[in-house]
């Protein structure tokens, strides 16, 4: 059966529209936060692994272009405020708890979605680069 140049460009073009159509109207991946967890560093004790004004790295991962805000009641995070989530789907952020104790730490979404983490807080001395951990 042979076809007309015509109709098979007709053909194609339709083709491509109507793929075109599926890609703008597919559902958007989900956007979510993972993870959040915090690396002691150089802490020492004979209580815990932090302690208090002394600063640790908080990691959260997440979908890329999300927007993501560290959260602790009881202790002080840098930078403050919401983060845009790099291509990596990795950022950072210096935690620093305040007062000795259970803390719980939140990644929070924009959209309010979040996952959290525990640490448990001694009273710190913070040396410079490492920090001593009492009770």
């Amino acid at each position: 059966m042979f076809r007309s140049k015509k109709s098979v460009a007709a053909a194609l073009t339709s083709f491509g529209a109507m793929s075109a159509a599926l890609v703008l109207t597919a559902p958007a991946a989900p956007a979510t936060v993972n993870a959040i967890g915090v690396a002691p560093g150089l802490s020492f004790g004979s209580s815990t692994q932090y302690g208090t004004g002394c600063t640790y790295i908080a990691t959260v991962t997440a979908t890329p272009g999300d927007v993501v805000a560290f959260v602790d009641l009881t202790g002080a995070f840098d930078p403050v405020g919401w983060i845009t989530v790099p291509a990596s789907g990795t950022i950072t952020a210096k935690w620093t708890p305040l007062l000795p104790g259970n803390h719980t730490l939140y990644a929070v979404r924009n959209s309010g979605e979040f996952v959290q983490t525990s640490a448990t807080v001694g009273t710190g001395l913070n040396l410079g680069f490492v920090c001593l951990v009492t009770s």
